[in-house]
């Protein structure tokens, strides 16, 4: 399969990951030192057997818990702008998730990521002539104009320490009328902001406001929408290590207001953005 032209690859950065100060963001669940480890331990063990780096924040399929369904069902969302298009998939980790645009219709999905153990594995996994990856850091990507129908970037920016650089190149990269989908944690106190500074590897932690800021920077339209739990079931558990009887399906995404946000927190915010036609 020919490499995609509008990416170049750019030089790797590592983060050193310690344990968070209090309960894992996403986590409420996990209260105490050992319960974490113990999580962290079992999914480090597998992910050594996958060929994966063992710690951080990567998702992947080997164990299809509460927390990948999560993220899986953004990329359900996705699919309905991803039909018949060209798509960047920014951050792709371990690929699950082009498969997933591909699988809802879209023609192409180019997949990137800064770790070359996650880009492995994508393509041993996931590597068809609908689908391609490469080594990248999404700071440095230099996409030609007009190249992407759709930038998807799913929990990526928080790990960026000038996300902008990324926001500019995905806007240059887009077609007119393109869209981009950016998914994000849902920061809206100082609280939460001080959770998520515990994390080594989550560089920019933004508000939602701050994000909205941001992305409204660019002359495109912006709208605002909230990732939820809708269920039956029982509550994710996003600390659980194990496998989940949830689907993705189990979750919704629904048009939203930073108000909204606000007042009840979601799973996650997710920005969907589309350049002017003309």
């Amino acid at each position: 399969m020919a490499p995609d032209p509008g990416v170049a690859v750019g030089k790797v950065r590592t983060f050193r990951v310690s344990e968070p100060r209090g309960p894992h963001p996403g986590s409420p669940r996990v209260s105490t030192r050992a319960a974490y480890w113990a999580r962290r331990l079992l999914n480090g063990v597998r992910k050594v057997g996958a060929g994966l780096r063992p710690f951080g924040e990567s998702v992947w399929p080997g164990v299809r818990n509460d927390l990948f369904v999560a993220h899986a069902s953004i990329y359900e969302f996705g699919s309905r702008f991803a039909r018949g298009a060209r798509v960047l998939d920014a951050g792709c980790g371990t690929g699950y998730g082009a498969e997933i645009l591909v699988r809802n219709g879209a023609a192409h999905v180019h997949g990137v990521d800064v770790d070359p153990r996650s880009v492995a594995y994508a393509r041993r996994h996931y590597g068809s002539d609908a689908i391609s990856f490469a080594r990248a850091d999404c700071e440095r990507l230099t996409l030609e104009e007009g190249s992407y129908d759709l930038v998807f970037a799913s929990n990526v920016l928080e790990h960026l320490e000038h996300p902008e650089l990324f926001v500019r190149s995905a806007f240059r990269g887009l077609r007119p009328g393109g869209r981009a989908l950016i998914a994000l944690p849902p920061i809206t106190s100082e609280e939460t902001a001080a959770l998520h500074r515990g994390i080594h590897y989550h560089r920019s932690n933004r508000t939602v406001d701050s994000w909205l800021a941001l992305l409204s920077s660019l002359p495109w339209t912006l709208s605002l929408h909230a990732h939820v739990f809708k269920g039956p079931g029982p509550h994710p558990d996003f600390s659980s290590p194990f496998p989940t009887v949830l689907a993705p399906s189990a979750f919704d995404v629904h048009e939203t207001t930073a108000d909204a946000v606000r007042a009840a927190t979601p799973i996650t915010a997710l920005f969907l953005a589309t350049k002017p036609a003309g």
